[in-house]
């Protein structure tokens, strides 16, 4: 019991105090351990995470293959899909370059066979090939997933009378560079279905934006004219609109609000009429500008409430989270949250 409770709450309040009082102290020795190793602790604490996540993955989808349990065919494209990123992200490299070192004396014929692997113009390369310094190498954009596509090229280029040699890409840079598995399965797999799940995302946010722009109480109409303000304040057709249309739309707004209170027909009707009189006659003596008065034209409407209240509240949700962690994180260093030993 002590090796399974004691031994990880002091673990955990020393070296918590250790890191929330670092930023505090000025001396080189913990502001390294702050800064340095702390942080590399939990990025190898973090890899082990990540193993046991995907081992744990592996185990819960294979037994629901095994198990056939429901939809269990989608637990099979997700343990091959784990399989093929690990192949291709830890076994299968790929991204094979080549480099000409000596073009030779024959620069249209190497122009020639480059040109012909690269789908381009002979001049265009023979004018490439000419503007490299002769003591410079040349690196050729196109770049190669099997190494055998790469030998095929230096071959034609040593009948062409070029020396060229083959560089493979060191591991983990071929996760980003052209002509490797993991950057093909990332640009050609993984970034389509991320964006056909965004493209779904969408109808549901539509969906819910109906849901919450429904005009119940105060805070909804007020969501709902915030909301309609910056869509049509992004898109191009709010540029368009004049203020003095707005104008109008806001003396409608307050007659409505004039006959809640009130409720008197008269009144709703003088306020109508007054409003549009005020409105009328500032237009004419102002020349009926389209983006004046600037506080009712749309984009700058929902510049301020993008620049004011929605900071505002940004920064009041970010206060909150903060407070939040900082809770967290002195219930856990003074023992009293034990979530992460497996107890409640």
């Amino acid at each position: 019991m002590f090796w399974k409770r004691q031994v990880p709450i002091g673990i955990v309040f020393v070296v918590g105090m250790l890191t929330l009082f670092g930023w505090f102290i000025e001396q080189e020795t913990i502001r390294s351990f702050v800064e340095d190793d702390a942080t590399q602790w939990y990025d190898v604490i973090a890899s082990f995470a990540v193993i046991l996540g995907a081992l744990n993955l592996l185990k819960l989808q294979g037994k629901k293959v095994l198990n056939r349990k429901k939809d269990w065919q989608y637990s099979v494209l997700a343990i091959f899909g784990f399989a093929f990123a690990f192949f291709a992200g830890f076994i299968f490299r790929g991204g094979n370059t080549l480099v000409i070192t000596d073009p030779g004396p024959n620069l249209p014929q190497v122009a020639q066979v480059i040109a012909g692997e690269q789908r381009a113009l002979v001049d265009n390369v023979l004018s490439g090939l000419l503007a490299v310094p002769q003591e410079e190498e040349i690196k050729l954009d196109k770049s190669y997933m099997r190494f055998s596509g790469a030998e095929s090229l230096k071959s034609k280029l040593a009948e062409a009378g070029a020396v060229a040699e083959i560089r493979t890409q060191r591991w983990g840079g071929h996760l980003l560079s052209d002509g490797s598995l993991f950057k093909w399965m990332f640009d050609n797999v993984f970034t389509p279905l991320a964006a056909t799940m965004f493209a779904l995302l969408a109808f549901f946010v539509a969906s819910a934006s109906y849901r919450a722009f429904r005009i119940r109480n105060f805070e909804a109409t007020l969501l709902l004219s915030a909301g309609i303000i910056i869509m049509l304040g992004r898109v191009p057709i709010g540029n368009t609109i004049s203020t003095w249309f707005i104008a109008y739309v806001v003396v409608l707004i307050a007659a409505i609000i004039v006959n809640t209170f009130v409720n008197n027909r008269l009144a709703t009707l003088a306020t109508v009429a007054a409003g549009f009189i005020m409105v009328t006659i500032a237009g004419f003596l102002m020349g009926w500008p389209a983006d004046r008065p600037a506080f009712l034209y749309l984009p700058k409407m929902q510049e301020w409430i993008y620049l004011y209240p929605n900071i505002a509240g940004m920064r009041a949700v970010m206060i909150g989270i903060a407070l939040g962690m900082v809770g967290t994180s002195l219930r856990v260093i003074l023992g009293i949250e034990k979530s992460f030993m497996g107890e409640k």
